[in-house]
């Protein structure tokens, strides 16, 4: 999968601007906290790039929480920000002991094979997995979580392109 090119015209727009107003020759910066300052930039042109996932709502919420991140967020997204700050919907289902028990006791009595059950651990495992990797990941169902996720990989290969054209022009 490729990321479109709206998507890229966007994130290239919003990281030249998170470069500018982060890395101005002015400030006093040492090169941990110049670090930093790209990283967030491009995480937010990442998130504001991909509106309407879960996952970018997740970066901007988290990088709005860190002092040092926050203002940068604030004055990139601009009249925006209070859009990506909303909190998330959720298709996560609430349900009561009750029903648990008895989806429990069902699945215990339908298991045949050892083989079976292993391999369901092993999903279950992995989703937990992939539910602390990608941002906002733990408020979603499994179909949600693997649609977020591959939006997510999308993004992040986005990203990773930007950044090694970056350095090879740097180099140049």
């Amino acid at each position: 999968m490729q990321a479109t090119m709206a998507f890229k015209k966007a994130f290239l727009h919003k990281m030249l601007e998170g470069l500018q107003l982060s890395l101005s020759p002015s400030a006093n910066m040492s090169l941990v906290e110049r670090k930093e300052a790209v990283k967030a930039s491009s995480d937010v042109a990442m998130a504001f790039a991909r509106d309407g996932a879960n996952w970018s709502r997740a970066i901007i919420a988290n990088l709005s929480r860190e002092g040092k991140s926050k203002s940068l967020v604030r004055n990139l997204l601009g009249k925006d920000f209070e859009r990506f700050n909303k909190p998330c919907t959720t298709s996560k289902k609430l349900t009561s002991k009750k029903i648990l028990k008895r989806s429990y006791q069902a699945r215990r009595t339908m298991r045949k094979s050892s083989a079976g059950s292993l391999g369901r651990s092993l999903v279950k495992m992995r989703t937990r997995v992939l539910r602390r990797i990608v941002p906002g990941g733990d408020s979603l169902d499994e179909l949600s979580l693997l649609g977020e996720t591959v939006d997510y990989i999308v993004s992040l290969k986005a990203q990773l392109d930007f950044m090694y054209k970056m350095n090879y022009v740097m180099q140049s």
